[in-house]
């Protein structure tokens, strides 16, 4: 039995998941441009940032962390790979794949933290601190 009787669920505006995604797409689409000048995308940057806190990471922890698929993640780490942004890392089981950032890769993310950091602020101007704060804990959720 839902207890969000208040809600009109057949009206599409009240869809969660149509606002989650909606507020992903503008806040995603908003960090591209901020990100353009060092020609990185959202996501890429975000791939960067996670192999830099840890070191060398699997590509199935990356994509749980990530929240993609893992052929999704396979894809986008090629790309990366190709354009020397990170490269494999030997880890114990050799049956997984790991990777680990490159100099580059590390010199790229140090050039876009900064424009990160600047959208970021942008965002926790116009949300708001308490709404920023709820939206990560929201995140954490999931």
């Amino acid at each position: 039995m839902c207890m969000y009787t208040d809600m009109n669920f057949d009206d599409p505006i009240n869809c969660l998941t149509y606002n989650a995604q909606r507020i992903a797409r503008s806040m995603g689409r908003q960090m591209e441009i901020a990100l353009r000048p060092v020609g990185l995308t959202n996501q890429q940057f975000s791939t960067l940032t996670i192999l830099k806190h840890f070191k060398v990471i699997s590509t199935l922890e990356l994509a749980d962390k990530m929240g993609v698929e893992r052929t999704t993640m396979t894809r986008n780490l090629e790309q990366m790979r190709l354009k020397g942004w990170l490269e494999p890392a030997k880890v114990d089981d050799q049956r997984v794949r790991a990777f680990r950032l490159t100099a580059a890769g590390e010199k790229l993310q140090s050039q876009a933290l900064p424009l990160w950091k600047e959208q970021q602020a942008n965002f926790m101007e116009y949300l708001g601190k308490d709404t920023a704060s709820d939206l990560v804990a929201l995140a954490g959720k999931v």
